[in-house]
């Protein structure tokens, strides 16, 4: 089965906007916020900082096309495994919000 997906850059950006306001409204402050502008669903695997072993994630979050997701983690950063791929880490901390367009291809949203 395959699933293809258009994704409009204006109104993604709109709603991302809008998405982390609301989202920093009710944050805890050891939380970061992922946008997934990627056509296809992705599952983030959420690793702390001082991981070096990937046996057990801290938490994972299935997150939609065009929608976001709050990871969570110890640590001044968290590691993020796209998928569970440990090749296509990033790391992102808390208080703040990504913009995830694929592997090797994450910004910091600025408010």
């Amino acid at each position: 089965m395959s699933i293809e997906a258009k994704v409009n850059a204006n109104k993604l950006h709109d709603q991302a906007r809008k998405d982390v306001e609301d989202f920093w409204k009710n944050a805890s402050i050891d939380s970061a916020l992922i946008i997934n502008a990627n056509s296809q669903p992705v599952t983030f695997y959420v690793y702390n900082y001082i991981d070096s072993i990937y046996a057990i994630s801290a938490m994972k979050t299935q997150v939609a096309p065009s929608k976001n997701g709050k990871v969570a983690a110890s640590g001044a950063f968290f590691k993020v495994h796209p998928n569970d791929k440990a090749d296509q880490q990033f790391l992102v901390a808390p208080g703040k919000a990504y913009r995830y367009k694929g592997p090797g291809d994450v910004e910091e949203v600025v408010q």
